[in-house]
């Protein structure tokens, strides 16, 4: 009979905690923007830079000078021009059974005495990195 009502006790604290969170969780419905959105909304005002990597410090007039990390390849065509040499190649994530994201694969662009451009192959297709490589 003791153990009966420990137990109806003990259960009674874990639902009142549940609850509790959930009332404090449901007060904070504010409407959220789109991720990418958002991003894109504080990269424009100098907040937080898109995902991606740049390795290297491209020259002043140089082609890759131009260009910035979440632009799209279509943008980044229009303002270089088309590319010496690319191809396509999977991530990791290509390996992962029922992972349907966009960077699954990749996209890269090789231009002669610039270097290369990497996007990612599903979706909007944006430059995720740049490699400056005057030596190729």
């Amino acid at each position: 009979m003791r153990i009966n009502k420990l137990l109806f006790v003990i259960s009674l604290a874990v639902l009142a905690g549940c609850a509790h969170k959930q009332a404090k969780n449901d007060t904070a419905a504010a409407p959220q923007k789109p991720e990418k959105q958002e991003k894109a909304e504080k990269a424009d005002k100098g907040g937080e830079a898109p995902a991606g990597e740049i390795v290297g410090t491209p020259a002043r007039g140089s082609k890759f000078a131009k260009l910035k990390l979440g632009m799209t390849l279509k943008e980044a065509v229009a303002k270089i021009g088309p590319p010496d040499n690319q191809w396509q190649r999977p991530t990791g994530k290509a390996h992962i059974p029922f992972y349907f994201g966009d960077d699954r694969w990749v996209l890269e662009y090789s231009y002669k005495k610039e270097g290369k451009l990497t996007f990612n192959y599903g979706g909007d297709q944006i430059l995720t990195g740049i490699v400056v490589n005057t030596a190729e």
